[in-house]
């Protein structure tokens, strides 16, 4: 029998942008949204810009291996992303004036599934 309820289907990017694996980088956040910011921030600094620590130190910037947030911290983030919008450039509708973003668990699935980086 087949099953009503399929396979999920992968999210695909309108516009395919090459990305560091982690879901902050290039963010900021404002009223518990993330806005594309194309470069170097981080979106865990809320209080004002911040550029990523890692990219700083020169090293590639990587949710799983940043230092910066600390275990717990990292854990309590996980817990909490459900209730996040995130608005990524590469998956703004084309011809659309508008959207309502993306779950930001969508987009941490997506991103940390990137194998490419920028140079």
């Amino acid at each position: 029998m087949l099953s009503l309820f399929g396979k999920k289907k992968e999210l695909e990017p309108v516009t395919p942008k090459q990305r560091y694996p982690c879901p902050f980088y290039g963010f900021h956040m404002a009223m518990g949204m993330f806005m594309d910011q194309s470069g170097n921030q981080c979106a865990l600094i809320t209080k004002s810009y911040s550029p990523c620590k890692m990219k700083i130190s020169n090293q590639t910037p990587n949710w799983n291996e940043c230092q910066f947030i600390g275990e717990k911290n990292r854990k309590a983030l996980e817990t909490i992303t459900d209730y996040f919008i995130i608005f990524p450039d590469e998956f703004f509708p084309k011809g659309a004036k508008s959207w309502k973003g993306m779950a930001f668990k969508d987009w941490q699935n997506y991103i940390m599934k990137q194998e490419t980086s920028p140079k």
